[in-house]
């Protein structure tokens, strides 16, 4: 991929995350980044689109989030897009 195409980035997508956990009963950021074993600022930032998800980030969310009857698990909670 070259620079005037953009390059590929991982979008976390908060909003189906957040659906997925409220429903576990977890509501701060401090619980849902505890939830995950990530820092809060770390999962602030993710949320915010201000950092990319790191391999434990996407790792964490799988783990605890993943449907194993639903091969589309990584889909519901990113995106990938150019930019």
């Amino acid at each position: 991929m070259n620079e005037q195409t953009g390059r590929p980035v991982l979008i976390f997508d908060a909003v189906a995350f957040d659906a997925a956990v409220k429903e576990r009963g977890y509501e701060t950021q401090a619980d849902k980044a505890g939830f995950l074993g990530v820092s809060r600022a770390s999962y602030s930032k993710v949320t915010r689109g201000l950092e990319q998800p790191s391999p434990k980030f996407i790792a964490a969310v799988l783990i605890k989030l993943s449907d194993p009857d639903s091969p589309d698990s990584l889909n519901r909670f990113f995106k990938a897009e150019i930019r």
